[in-house]
């Protein structure tokens, strides 16, 4: 069976010092980026997450969605992107029909997700800006 999380610590351990990642001027080797998936990881815990769990998110296409795609597999969480577009129905609706846990987003996303019923219930991480009331 495949394991993507497995695949990730191979290529951790086969060459560390590798340039793993670039986002505009962040730029990680495998070993620095394995210290910031594990964080996550702990995160997703502090969070009560435990493996089969759905974790909603809405991020557009950074390093921090990619480190958490990572610590999902290492977690085993099961990680439901949806577009940072969406609308607040569409929320709704995935975060449903998923059965989701928790929410991550940005300030992009944040005006859906105000307006979303299903996903002011649920414990919320906002990535990069500061986080508005009631999110981590």
């Amino acid at each position: 069976m495949l394991d993507l999380g497995r695949s990730f610590l191979g290529s951790v351990a086969r060459d560390p010092a590798a340039l793993a990642i670039v986002d505009g001027e962040v730029r990680l080797t495998y070993a620095a980026w394995l210290r910031h998936v594990s964080a996550v990881v702990a995160g997703l815990d502090d969070l009560g997450l435990r493996p089969g769990d759905h974790l909603l998110t809405l991020l557009q296409n950074r390093w921090e969605a990619a480190t958490l795609y990572w610590a999902c597999q290492l977690a085993g969480i099961i990680i439901t992107p949806l577009n940072w577009r969406a609308t607040a129905d569409e929320v709704d609706y995935v975060a449903t029909d998923a059965g989701a846990r928790a929410v991550v987003y940005e300030q992009a996303s944040a005006d859906a997700l105000a307006a979303s019923a299903c996903a002011r219930s649920l414990p919320r991480v906002v990535i990069g800006d500061a986080a508005p009331p009631g999110a981590c």
